[in-house]
């Protein structure tokens, strides 16, 4: 189970950084036409804003498994190692919490957009829902990755360096 969480992370962190290379490309192409042939686009900025969204969200699991997630470590580093290793199960269980707390209330708001039919309201008028759906989908993941972690790290111990990936992304 643990592998297939791992899997997704993995995953959903390659498709992170397709989406900010794609949002790079469809950008720079509108610049191109914007100030080169005075002919903006309908579709660049508002997919791009998509990409975006989708791209930040969906690299926050595969970050808490390789352990790149923002941490202050000033008071931590000096624990002791049975406190460190308490510290960082506790600090997992708080992120998969807040994540979980999370998809309870962005599921509603993207099921809403999704029943009502609402829209971006812009030339594309993109369901906003796509851009929505984004957190609920993501934060399940970082949630089920923050309690994955959570179990090895109370385990294993605590984790000084990040945990090793393979190439497809699993724990080694």
């Amino acid at each position: 189970m643990f592998r297939i969480i791992d899997r997704l992370s993995a995953a959903l962190g390659q498709f992170a950084a397709w989406a900010y290379f794609a949002t790079a490309l469809m950008l720079g192409y509108e610049v191109f036409m914007r100030y080169v042939f005075i002919a903006p686009t309908i579709w660049a900025e508002e997919l791009s804003r998509l990409f975006l969204v989708w791209g930040t969200f969906a690299g926050a699991a595969i970050l808490v498994h390789r352990r790149q997630h923002i941490a202050i470590t000033v008071l931590t580093d000096a624990l002791p190692p049975r406190l460190k290793h308490l510290q960082q199960v506790v600090v997992l269980l708080f992120i998969a919490f807040i994540a979980a707390v999370t998809v309870w209330y962005a599921f509603d708001i993207a099921a809403d957009s999704f029943t009502r039919g609402r829209t971006t309201g812009s030339m594309l008028d993109v369901p906003a829902w796509w851009n929505e759906a984004a957190i609920p989908v993501c934060f399940t993941l970082l949630s089920l990755q923050a309690l994955v972690e959570a179990l090895r790290v109370a385990f294993e111990g605590p984790a000084d360096t990040p945990p090793e990936t393979t190439e497809s992304g699993s724990h080694a």
